[in-house]
């Protein structure tokens, strides 16, 4: 089901920046969250069920969503024409640190009651879901405000080069 979810998002990914290798920067951030995912599921000695599974499946989508927040302004930043390639991702890493940063907040801070009150409920299946998400969503706004713009910088660096010429031979 996680790759059958993971081609679906690649192939929305990879139509709306109309390109291969953008999508592989927004993939990638799926595996930098479940290192929190891991992480947090080793420190609490809960049972990955399958309801961690449709957590992490859950918490690809946030984690893409983010990504693809990041990734698109960066794009309309180089599409400007006026910032270069480290400017605009400067740029736009600045500008979305706000709309990743809550985004991630609100969906963490909903979560903690089902993690935190389980102990009241008459069963406690949904805490592996809490989990999973919190765990990812957590590792992964660092790692996609930190890790994205440099994985982006690598992808994109030879098709700024190839620009950066095109345009000095039409200015001679």
């Amino acid at each position: 089901m996680l790759i059958v979810s993971l081609i679906l998002i690649f192939m929305v990914t990879a139509a709306l920046f109309e390109s291969i290798r953008l999508p592989f920067v927004v993939l990638l951030t799926v595996p930098m969250a479940l290192i929190g995912v891991f992480l947090l599921f080793y420190q609490t000695g809960a049972s990955f069920t399958r309801e961690a599974y449709i957590g992490v499946i859950m918490m690809g989508g946030i984690v893409v969503n983010n990504a693809i927040l990041l990734v698109d302004h960066i794009g309309t930043l180089r599409r400007s024409g006026t910032l270069t390639l480290h400017e605009a991702i400067l740029q736009g890493t600045l500008d979305r640190v706000r709309p990743i940063l809550m985004t991630s907040t609100t969906t963490i801070l909903g979560l903690l009651p089902l993690v935190l009150f389980s102990e009241y409920a008459d069963s406690n299946i949904w805490n592996a879901l809490a989990y999973a998400l919190i765990g990812g969503l957590t590792s992964s706004t660092v790692l996609v405000l930190t890790v994205t713009p440099a994985l982006y910088l690598l992808v994109e660096r030879r098709a700024a080069r190839r620009q950066d010429v095109m345009r000095a031979q039409l200015t001679r």
